[in-house]
């Protein structure tokens, strides 16, 4: 039989006609179920952006540290996305002190997956007599004991960095959540130093937004 090649490099004889036959792939592939990535990029935070107000605590899914504390939580109007953010208030004292307060959620987590931590800070206002603020975020879980997966601890020791406006921040966890590991805390801790004043303009006051805890 004589055959010549044509320009597509596909042989066939010279009186007859090669039919090609495309055949649906995905007709033969049997159905199954969609795949699900355990560490593919998800929100793992409530209310990240402190627009929902709780029932019990001043918003919903995140409580407080112990009360009482010479700090309060409170909302603020000045926010770095949305309309609200978290305000640390310092409380008067009649000398000097050192408060303490805390914030924290915990989350459900997929073992053997990093996290990204996301949050946004303003230090508003430096109250009367200030003479610090420190500042912590972290992210651990607790197994033998405590564990930190994330940690940023900022301190402020000038009132001079006040009214400076949001500070953004984002930390990669170094390891990712240990097998076993099922739930996390996402804490923030605030310690502030100062007399402070009824006055707001003489009020230590300390703003969080923007808190996010992803998968990736």
């Amino acid at each position: 039989m004589d055959y010549n090649c044509c320009s597509n490099k596909l042989l066939k004889p010279r009186d007859k006609e090669v039919k090609l036959i495309i055949r649906d792939k995905k007709k033969d592939q049997p159905l199954c179920d969609k795949e699900i990535i355990p560490c593919s990029p998800r929100e793992l935070v409530k209310n990240g952006g402190f627009e929902t107000f709780g029932v019990f605590n001043l918003f919903a899914d995140w409580s407080p540290g112990e009360l009482p504390s010479n700090i309060r939580i409170g909302d603020s109007a000045l926010a770095h996305e949305g309309g609200t953010s978290l305000s640390f208030n310092s409380l008067v004292t009649e000398q000097i002190s050192e408060k303490t307060q805390r914030i924290f959620q915990n989350v459900i987590v997929n073992p053997g997956c990093f996290l990204t931590l996301n949050y946004a800070t303003n230090f508003l206002d430096a109250g009367l007599d200030f003479r610090s603020l420190a500042f912590r975020a972290r992210v651990f879980y607790n197994g033998a004991g405590e564990t930190n997966l994330i940690s940023i601890e900022t301190l402020y020791e000038s009132d001079i960095l006040a009214g400076t406006g949001f500070d953004f921040h984002q930390r990669v966890s170094q390891v990712p959540v240990p097998s076993g590991i099922n739930s996390v805390t996402v804490e923030f801790q605030i310690r502030i130093t100062d007399r402070s004043s009824v006055l707001g303009d003489e009020q230590t006051r300390f703003l969080l937004d923007s808190v996010s805890l992803r998968n990736y």
